[in-house]
């Protein structure tokens, strides 16, 4: 019992290994491509059609690209000497990672689409597919802007041989926007209006309100329907801040590359160039920032001091032309001019305090750093201070760039506060401590201010006076002549200022995104393959049936193929007899052939055909070798031992004779169950009656006295035995024959069965066994072509 299992899981394995080989094998697939190769050939051209007609009818998306280029200095901070010269400019971010935010930011992107004539897209409609005219449009529209207009609707125009326009439209409801507001304007129901105008007239409703114009030179083609959208520039703004990409030439690498996508060349190009015109704009403003608030604080200082300064030159005028006063001696002069530059360093001084005192207060109540955060006005001692009003400026611009480009939560736009609090911290710290160190200097002054007072009382009265009046009259006329100076210089500053960006290469359509041609041909070509072969494989993947010789010698390499009968399209049932010279029956004369060389020495005279199944052509093969051996000089019989559907007696008629049935049963001897037939050499034992317990009569002794007495009076005995995979009559009977042959119809046994009872007959050792593939089509392998030239070009099955 172990041998047998043993056995049994052994072919087994080599059955599924064979199954799984087949489906991998070279020499196969090469077959089943040939043979199916009419797919390939309706699947190649359709799918490059298919591309074709892809590419002829889908609007192209196009890719615009512009280079930029940053070369500002990669210092971070600003000396005093520059802020106290009017030179306190916000260094700009070298980041690239920075730059992207803010190239991308929503503010810098609605300035671009603010000065683009985007509000109203153009189209015309085709056929398959509509084109957006830019630039290319024969007719333009121009609306009220202070009037709510229905937006992202489409507003149908065609024009008649007259020039006349219908206007038609036809919504289920829209959005009204007011343009000259940029505000929402309400919504409206669901729309239908047509009307028949002139060019340049006013179409008024509710919802919209414009008129067409022609453009100059332009001819306008009656009946062509055009149709165009209004758009919002909050909703632009959208669209091409979602199409924007931002990226580095390479890592660490100052050149940024600015792209955008889109269905019109013309507008992304358009708004590249306007884009980085705004970035260039952007970049100098921020420069020029600080600049222009330095000259505003420098003109108000400078409208105090002049005011000043003419009283005091008007008191001066008059104190000398009432009193004659000629001019002071050598030794109040001197005593003068020491006043004078102590008390001027006093001024400063307290100038100097004051600026500081206001940014810290202003640091304690205000988060907008850049509306207090004036130009330094000290040089020395403060440069600490300077550095972190210089980088706090920097951050809030940072800050408020991020703001449109990121969410609140953004881990960047976090720590860039993070560092605003420590700077503003650590400037408090530093102020406090310039303004202590300015308190000690400020008291050492006021000494040096007091001992010279006390000099200059010890002066006679009228020469005290007019020091006095000379002294306020030289001090606010320095500080005067000091600030149009800075002033002067300032401007120059501001004029000279350019942005820290440049453009390498204007924008320009760099590639095509889609549909790619090169792309989706070579994609086309791939599926065009692709779909037979996907097909094929499934059809041999799910193919549960045996097709050919190939499937046998997988799924059932230990059994020898003895022959292949192909399909019978005469419909005989004798083909031996009725068609002596077709394929058909060359096909059983090679069974023949190979039967006596399989018995060798042993001569053969049992031969047991059966299937796996009913239908398999087991009774048409059994009929014909035995006509075949027949007519090679042997007597034979034919034995229909398939009691249980018994063909061969409605094919020789012996419905109404006795068969094995009665012989069994014991009302016939065997000679009485012989019968001749129209064929040569051909004797036929019947089923005869069918009998409720055929597998009980044929474990009987007389079916050994059968088989004894046919062996003895015939040359070959053919048993046409019941399908052994549905009952166990043929096996029984194997036990008595030379050879066994096993049935197999093309395109109609199933693998599974076939595998399993040939599985089941050899675990059991049967010997002689053997295959016969029948219905086998005449394409198969090109056997047609085989047959009609053997035949003279002629076929008859």
């Amino acid at each position: 019992m172990n041998n047998t299992e043993n056995t049994s899981q052994a072919f087994q394995a080599n059955n599924k290994k064979s199954a799984g080989d087949n489906l991998f094998d070279i020499n196969r697939l090469i077959r089943l491509v040939l043979k199916n190769w009419y797919l390939f050939v309706i699947s190649v051209p359709l799918c490059l059609g298919a591309v074709f007609m892809y590419h002829r009818y889908t609007v192209p998306v196009y890719k615009a690209s512009a280079t930029l280029m940053l070369k500002g200095s990669e210092q971070k901070t600003l000396s005093q000497a520059d802020l106290i010269e009017g030179f306190g400019l916000s260094p700009e971010m070298r980041s690239v990672e920075n730059q992207s935010f803010i190239i991308r930011s929503r503010n810098i992107i609605k300035k671009a689409i603010d000065r683009l004539d985007f509000g109203v897209s153009y189209y015309q409609k085709g056929r398959f597919k509509d084109s957006e005219l830019y630039n290319s449009s024969p007719f333009t529209i121009e609306f009220d802007s202070v009037h709510p207009q229905l937006v992202n609707v489409p507003i149908e125009l065609v024009f008649n041989e007259v020039n006349e326009i219908s206007v038609k439209i036809n919504s289920e409801g829209g959005v009204l926007h007011n343009y000259s507001s940029e505000k929402f304007a309400g919504r409206t129901g669901a729309l239908e209006y047509s009307k028949l105008v002139s060019l340049n007239e006013w179409v008024s409703e509710d919802a919209f309100s414009f008129k067409v114009r022609r453009k100059n030179n332009v001819n306008l083609t009656p009946g062509v329907s055009y149709y165009f959208i209004f758009k919002t520039h909050q909703q632009l703004t959208s669209e091409y801040r979602s199409t924007l990409g931002v990226a580095p030439y390479r890592e660490g690498s100052s050149i940024l590359f600015i792209s955008s996508i889109g269905t019109s060349r013309g507008k992304i190009v358009r708004f590249l160039d306007e884009l980085c015109e705004v970035i260039l704009e952007h970049n100098l403003d921020r420069k020029n920032d600080m600049a222009t608030r330095s000259i505003a604080f420098i003109e108000a200082q400078l409208k105090t001091v002049s005011d000043t300064l003419d009283k005091v030159q008007n008191r001066l005028s008059s104190y000398r032309k009432a009193n004659r006063f000629m001019g002071p001696s050598e030794f109040s002069q001197k005593l003068a001019d020491k006043y004078y530059d102590t008390e001027s360093k006093l001024k400063m001084l307290d100038m100097r305090i004051e600026y500081y005192e206001y940014i810290k207060k202003n640091l304690e109540v205000s988060n907008d750093f850049e509306e207090f955060l004036l130009p330094a006005v000290d040089n020395k001692n403060t440069g600490l201070v300077n550095e972190f009003v210089a980088q706090l400026i920097e951050l809030q611009k940072e800050k408020e760039m991020l703001k449109g480009a990121a969410q609140l939560n953004n881990q960047y736009l976090v720590t860039v506060q993070s560092k605003i609090e420590v700077t503003v911290d650590l400037l408090n710290k530093s102020i406090n401590q310039v303004l202590r160190n300015f308190g000690l200097e400020k008291a050492k002054i006021e000494k040096e201010l007091s001992a010279i007072l006390q000099d200059m009382e010890k002066l006679p009265e009228l020469e005290k006076d007019y020091l006095i009046i000379d002294r306020t009259y030289k001090l606010n006329d320095a500080i005067y002549t000091f600030l149009l100076q800075k002033h002067s210089e300032t401007q120059i500053s501001k004029a000279s200022n350019v942005p820290d960006n440049e453009i390498i290469d204007n924008a320009s359509i760099s590639a095509i995104v889609s549909p790619n041609k090169n792309s989706d041909y070579k994609k086309g070509i791939m599926l065009a393959l692709l779909i037979p072969a996907v097909f094929i494989g499934l059809k041999e993947f799910l193919n549960t049936k045996v097709r050919g010789a190939d499937d046998l010698k997988y799924l059932i390499p230990e059994v020898p193929v003895l022959g292949m009968v192909f399909n019978n399209k005469s419909g005989a049932e004798n083909v031996i007899n009725e068609h002596p010279h077709s394929i058909i029956s060359e096909s059983f004369r090679s069974i023949r052939t190979k039967l006596k060389f399989m018995a060798g020495a042993n001569d053969f005279k049992v031969i047991t055909l059966t299937s796996s199944n009913t239908g398999e052509g087991k009774t048409f093969c059994a009929q014909n070798i035995a006509s075949v051996f027949a007519i090679s000089g042997k007597k034979t019989v034919l034995v229909g031992f398939d009691m249980r559907k018994p063909r061969l007696t409605a094919l020789f008629n012996l419905n109404s004779k006795q068969g094995l049935s009665n012989y069994f049963i014991g009302q016939s001897a065997v000679e009485d169950i012989i019968y001749d037939t129209e064929l040569d050499g051909v004797s036929v034992i019947p089923a005869g009656p069918i009998p409720p317990n055929p597998s009980e009569l044929i474990v009987g002794d007389k079916t050994h006295e059968l088989y004894q007495y046919l062996r003895d009076n015939f040359d070959i005995v053919v048993i046409d035995s019941p399908p052994i995979g549905l009952v166990a009559d043929a096996r029984l009977l194997m036990h008595y024959s030379d050879c066994n042959l096993f049935i197999v119809r093309s395109n109609y046994t199933s693998k599974d069965h076939l595998v399993h009872t040939i599985d089941n007959l050899t675990s059991e050792r049967v010997d002689g066994l053997g295959v016969i593939l029948n219905d086998l089509s005449m394409n198969e392998k090109g056997y047609g072509y085989y047959s009609a030239e053997y035949y003279g070009g002629k076929t008859q099955s």
